[in-house]
């Protein structure tokens, strides 16, 4: 059954950031009612990948809309009905200072973190790309997941990043597979166009496959589409390959993003030679946890005897 979405008079009532939940008014009980149900189809999202559900759904395309709905979701997570680990946040990160209380704690934090690089004896390395740094936290985990590094270019590709990523390529010393997520716009399709010619440029043997979006994907999903920037001097030649309709990323369901960023990654693994990365990294654990047995005393000092150094 379709959410009827009440079309609301202009006001000031929208509030993205209040510090305390407020009481919901009777009109805001549909959209919340709305947010909830997409969460429960979904593990995490970000608050544009919600908008976009909501959308699909019947929610007006407006840009007051898309902040109703931020408020809502935000007065939603304030008053604990909806989980604040459903709504990402890829554009804003803390980065604390990785520490210690003890070396006995270090080397714990070691033997949890400890995981082999499965990529060393794979015939290629492979790398995932987005546009949107806003999805970083839908794709990050599926690439962590496969410890494959994952960029977020946030719009076009500065030189500085082309240039580091191309020499980090070169230094894996074999081929490089790059999977670009996009927007279906003239921007988007520009820089999956021409990153692998870039990344070349400085040396790097690379192959670029542009994953999303693409047309059938759009046809496929009834995507919702939005004018072309008329101001981005590509918008003619996209508008007369693809026609004048964009598309934005974000507007792919959650569940689906998160599905091709697994599947192009996993169409290039070898589970011959990862089965035996794993058989290894079994070891090597169970010789970390018996180092981290021992029991550490500040300044103790430990020394091989003669014969085992030698070997």
């Amino acid at each position: 059954m379709e959410t009827t979405y009440p079309q609301q008079p202009p006001s000031s009532d929208i509030r993205s950031s209040p510090k305390k939940a407020r009481k919901p008014q009777a009109r805001s009980l549909p959209l919340r009612e709305a947010i909830l149900a997409v969460a429960a189809e979904y593990e995490r999202m970000s608050l544009r990948q919600l908008y976009y559900q909501l959308v699909s759904r019947g929610l007006p395309k407006t840009e007051r809309a898309y902040k109703r709905v931020g408020d809502a979701a935000t007065q939603l997570r304030l008053d604990h009905s909806l989980d604040y680990r459903k709504i990402v946040d890829g554009s804003r990160t803390r980065r604390p200072v990785f520490q210690h209380g003890s070396l006995g704690a270090a080397l714990e934090t070691a033997q949890d973190l400890y995981r082999r690089n499965y990529w060393l004896d794979q015939p290629r390395a492979v790398e995932v790309w987005c546009e949107k740094d806003a999805l970083s936290g839908v794709i990050q985990p599926v690439c962590d997941r496969w410890g494959v590094t994952y960029v977020a270019t946030r719009g076009f590709p500065s030189l500085t990043l082309r240039y580091e990523s191309a020499m980090a390529l070169r230094e894996s010393g074999k081929p490089t597979k790059v999977y670009y997520f996009g927007d279906h716009d003239a921007s988007g399709r520009a820089i999956s166009a021409n990153l692998e010619g870039e990344l070349r440029q400085h040396g790097a043997d690379v192959r670029v496959v542009r994953i999303a979006l693409e047309p059938e994907q759009i046809a496929d999903y009834r995507l919702p589409t939005r004018p072309g920037k008329h101001s981005d001097s590509r918008q003619a030649k996209f508008a007369a390959t693809y026609g004048a309709a964009s598309v934005e990323l974000d507007a792919l369901p959650p569940s689906v993003l998160e599905w091709l960023v697994e599947d192009a990654i996993s169409r290039e693994v070898d589970y011959g030679r990862w089965a035996e990365a794993e058989r290894v990294e079994r070891l090597e654990r169970e010789t970390l946890a018996s180092i981290v047995s021992i029991p550490w005393q500040p300044g103790q000092v430990y020394n091989l005897p003669p014969e085992q150094e030698a070997s």
